[in-house]
């Protein structure tokens, strides 16, 4: 379609691509994730390698309009708004414990450090993050630090982070793998974690009707939840199962509260938005890394920017080659897999968990 002077045809464009995303969502969302892991040869033949030529083959094509004095003004607002529902909340711990409690004086130390971030996409970076499968025991440190850092209440089911235990030998389809498994790691198990892919072109922007949702230059898909209006089209679309909607308004807790916020990040959420993994956008910006990566204790998470040959991503892209998961979605993942190749000793192996 050729586009009109007036941009009618490019918006005409956009719109079929949505309708057309919108049906095939709700289509995957009747089969669910249909990808089979196996033991390490046949996961292996279900992923798709990719090479340094097609990670860094495409410019970011969505960007956020909003980056400068007018989000600044909105996160000191914000910053404002949580300060004061968290000293409310703060006076009612010391009112029960206490003035002189432990609990009393954290929840307003905790309060009074409340600080909301606009850090914008730093210029030339391209993130991606990279797990080592070879090393992933299932021991679900990346989930907690995950829920720690990005204030997410534990009693409404909102982890950002799947980590699913499925069998090594014959097949085991994802969507019949173990999520509430009590130990690990165990013999003749592998364990995939599973959370927001950062797509290079991501469906969930596509089918988002007010522009609530979208990829920043550095890689990173965000939402404004001031923006989201709850329809969940952007739930149905990925084809990850990465996205949560929260049916319940978030209680704030001063006491577990991690007050180093971003406004696009891990600020204490609305009821009746979609919410996701954001790799830690209020670290990231900074120069930190993700939770996820840093609270890993074999090392199984590797973090860092395309752009930089030296980064610990591109030297696992070099030294191991990396896989994405669902290639025939074409949504281009900067979350990769690879097989490091000194497994991690399984704890049980004689027999016993």
């Amino acid at each position: 379609m050729v586009e009109s002077k007036n941009g009618n045809g490019r918006k005409r464009v956009d719109e079929n691509r949505r309708t057309t995303i919108k049906i095939l969502a709700l289509a995957a969302m009747l089969s669910a994730v249909d990808v089979t892991v196996m033991d390490r040869d046949v996961f292996k033949s279900m992923l798709k390698k990719v090479g340094l030529n097609d990670i860094l083959g495409e410019e970011s094509k969505f960007s956020h309009p909003e980056y400068g004095t007018s989000l600044e003004a909105r996160a000191r607002r914000k910053e404002e708004e949580l300060k004061r529902l968290c000293m409310d909340a703060a006076e009612i711990i010391c009112e029960d414990k206490g003035e002189g409690s432990t609990e009393c004086s954290l929840a307003r130390e905790k309060c009074s450090k409340i600080h909301v971030k606009a850090t914008p996409p730093q210029k030339g970076k391209k993130y991606a993050m990279a797990l080592d499968v070879d090393k992933c025991i299932g021991c679900r440190r990346c989930e907690y630090a995950c829920v720690m850092e990005n204030n997410t209440p534990w009693n409404m089911g909102m982890d950002w982070i799947t980590v699913l235990e499925v069998s090594r030998e014959g097949v085991a389809e994802l969507q019949d793998a173990k999520k509430d498994y009590i130990s690990a790691p165990k013999p003749g198990k592998v364990y995939v974690p599973v959370a927001c892919q950062h797509c290079e072109d991501p469906p969930c922007v596509h089918v988002c009707p007010v522009v609530a949702t979208w990829k920043d230059e550095d890689g990173i898909v965000l939402i404004d939840y001031d923006r989201c209006i709850g329809c969940k089209y952007c739930v149905v679309a990925c084809p990850y199962g990465a996205r949560r909607f929260n049916l319940v308004k978030p209680k704030l807790e001063p006491v577990k509260l991690n007050p180093n916020m971003h406004i696009h990040g891990n600020i204490i959420r609305p009821v009746h938005v979609v919410e996701k993994c954001t790799w830690c956008v209020q670290r990231t910006r900074d120069g930190g890394v993700p939770a996820c990566v840093e609270a890993c204790p074999v090392g199984a998470r590797v973090f860092g920017d395309l752009n930089d040959p030296e980064s610990p991503i591109r030297q696992v892209i070099d030294e191991y080659g990396v896989f994405v998961l669902k290639p025939e979605t074409g949504t281009k993942p900067k979350f990769f897999y690879f097989f490091g190749g000194a497994q991690t000793p399984r704890r049980g192996e004689e027999g016993g968990e």
